[in-house]
Order: structure tokens, then C-alpha cells, then sequence
């Protein structure tokens, strides 16, 4: 490091890249399922550490502190998926968003649509997610009033979901495409 610090050495750089990479990338792999994201996340720790690399002060091994800045960037990584899920759940049962700027035109249209895909789901998978989402019973509960097994009340809600989000993916990224 003190190679790269002091004299900008890109070779230095590249090497140290190179052998610490694959690790990296693994540990995020362990924490991210999405393989571009992991990508994304150790390149984010070699961009900074090149960009700082005058500035920072490391007082472990260079594979320790590697990876615990590969952790971090994990971390944020998942904090950032986890308000991109908010957001979109917010979205999607229309809580009100009127005071950042949130179109209820649209939301009108999203309703809308999300209602019209409900009615087209299959009978029992229809009076499940209805049962489930409208009603919040507890699967146990929908089991028995329908007579059918819990595994049955899992199977069609994840069915109903999938179902929803397939339908609807174009209007959310319609919605991000504007906010």
C-alpha cells in the first residue's frame, strides 16, 4: 500500500487487485445474491480505496481490511435494496405520497390495475390472497376455513404474488422512471 500511496503506483494497484478480487467477491457473494451487485460492491471498494488512497490510514493487514470494507459495502448494499423494497411496497397499497410530489392519478391507474389482476387469478388462489392480504388472516386460519393445508395457503399466496408482480413490473418501472 504504501507503494500505491506514496507514488501511485497503478501496476502496485492492479496486483493488489488482482490477488485480493476473487475473496472479495466471494464474501459479498455469501451476503448478496445478485452476482452484478457483488460485482458492483468490490469494485466500490477498490474505486474508493484508489480515490482515497492518500488519505487513509490502515492499521491492520490489507486482506483484513479489505474485507471489512467489502462487509460494509454489504451492508449499505442491503440497506439500499431494503428502501427500494419500502418504496415500492408503499407503492404498491397506495399509502399516501402526496406530500413528495406522488401523482394519485397514478396511483388511481395502479389500483386499477392491480384489482383487475386479481379478479383474473384462479378461484381458490383468488379467495386465498383475498383472505391473506384483505382480511390479514393468518394462514393457519385461512387453512382451516377453506379446508385445505397451510403448505396449500403458502403455495397459493406465493402464486397470487408472483402473479402480481409479473403483471405489474412495467407500471413500477414506469413509476420509478418519474419519481
Amino acid at each position: 500500500m504504501k507503494q500505491i500511496k506514496e507514488k501511485d503506483d497503478k501496476n502496485a494497484f492492479k496486483a493488489l487487485f488482482e490477488s485480493h478480487y476473487q475473496t472479495l467477491y466471494n464474501y459479498a457473494r455469501y451476503n448478496i445474491s445478485d452476482e452484478d451487485a457483488c460485482h458492483d460492491v468490490v469494485q466500490d471498494v477498490f474505486t474508493y480505496l484508489w480515490d482515497k488512497r492518500h488519505d487513509i490510514e490502515i492499521k491492520q493487514t490489507m486482506r483484513s481490511y479489505l474485507l471489512s470494507s467489502t462487509h460494509n459495502a454489504c451492508i449499505n448494499h442491503l440497506k439500499k435494496q431494503n428502501t427500494k423494497k419500502k418504496h415500492i411496497s408503499e407503492f404498491l397499497y397506495g399509502t399516501d405520497r402526496s406530500e413528495d410530489g406522488y401523482d394519485p392519478i397514478f396511483e388511481n391507474a395502479l389500483i386499477e390495475n392491480l384489482n383487475n389482476i386479481i379478479e383474473k387469478l384462479p378461484p381458490q388462489c383468488k379467495e386465498v390472497f383475498y383472505l391473506s392480504r384483505i382480511k390479514g388472516l393468518k394462514h393457519k386460519e385461512i387453512a382451516t376455513k377453506l379446508n385445505i393445508s397451510t403448505r396449500t395457503v403458502e403455495t397459493q399466496i406465493y402464486r397470487a404474488l408472483r402473479t402480481i408482480k409479473k403483471n405489474l413490473h412495467y407500471l413500477i418501472l414506469l413509476f420509478f422512471t418519474f419519481f
